[in-house]
């Protein structure tokens, strides 16, 4: 069923901050709940973060319970430094980035998923204008909990935490179903697992082939595409929730 998100203005600067903590902190409890992948023995990067305390510690379960920890994507892959280093010092001295700003976020991701951030860099969240706000990967990605986002996170909320709000016009109605389409597709999936059942793969395959269609439209901002595309993703997205229900048991 199609759940419709919205924010007050009152609520924009809280929501915006929101999306910080609902990547970093609630999914510390959530990674936990699940249990966290082990270590990697040769990556002292986690292996020091992990024995200290606080925020530290937690992105440490953040990371290996996300897409890039299972891919064994390490800490030095995205922040540089030297992972072989037991000392701090000289772990830090080799290109390290602890906290990068917008543009250093985007060199970063766009390393790995150069086809996408040439895609954002044409679109409108993307301004050439030096001094307008601009978003970057971790806006909407997350950026320790990449592929894993919490239960509370919502595609659609993000969206419309600035859309419509203020000085930005609202985003189209077929735009808001494809957002509630990522999110619907993501808890049926949920609810498949928590009942013992995998997705088959086909199912797998259809829901990639989603959020590639998505991610066409989304990053790049393709306002004209998108109102001629999403009416055929959607049609397909309805059909996998009708897959992934039967698969599940329910009707």
């Amino acid at each position: 069923m199609t759940r419709m998100r919205r924010i007050s203005a009152d609520h924009r600067k809280a929501a915006k901050l929101g999306i910080i903590f609902l990547f970093l902190g609630a999914q510390a409890s959530l990674g936990a709940q699940a249990g966290t992948p082990a270590l990697p023995g040769n990556d002292n990067c986690l292996k020091c973060h992990a024995q200290s305390t606080g925020r530290a510690a937690e992105v440490v379960k953040i990371h290996l319970a996300s897409a890039h920890g299972k891919a064994r994507v390490n800490c030095g892959d995205c922040h540089g430094g030297d992972p072989d280093q037991a000392d701090k010092m000289k772990a830090h001295a080799a290109n390290f980035v602890g906290k990068p700003d917008r543009n250093a976020t985007l060199a970063m991701c766009g390393s790995c998923h150069d086809p996408q951030l040439a895609q954002f860099k044409t679109g409108k969240h993307f301004p050439e204008k030096q001094g307008i706000p601009r978003l970057d990967c971790a806006e909407c990605h997350g950026a320790h909990a990449v592929g894993n986002p919490p239960e509370t996170f919502s595609f659609g909320q993000v969206c419309v935490s600035c859309h419509g709000l203020e000085y930005l016009p609202a985003l189209p109605q077929q735009f808001q179903e494809l957002l509630n389409l990522a999110d619907d597709l993501r808890d049926d999936l949920k609810l498949l697992v928590a009942k013992g059942r995998q997705p088959s793969d086909e199912i797998t395959k259809q829901r990639r082939q989603i959020r590639r269609l998505t991610a066409e439209l989304v990053h790049p901002t393709d306002r004209a595409g998108g109102l001629e595309r999403i009416p055929q993703i959607l049609a397909q997205g309805e059909s996998l929730k009708l897959q992934i229900r039967k698969a599940a048991g329910e009707r």
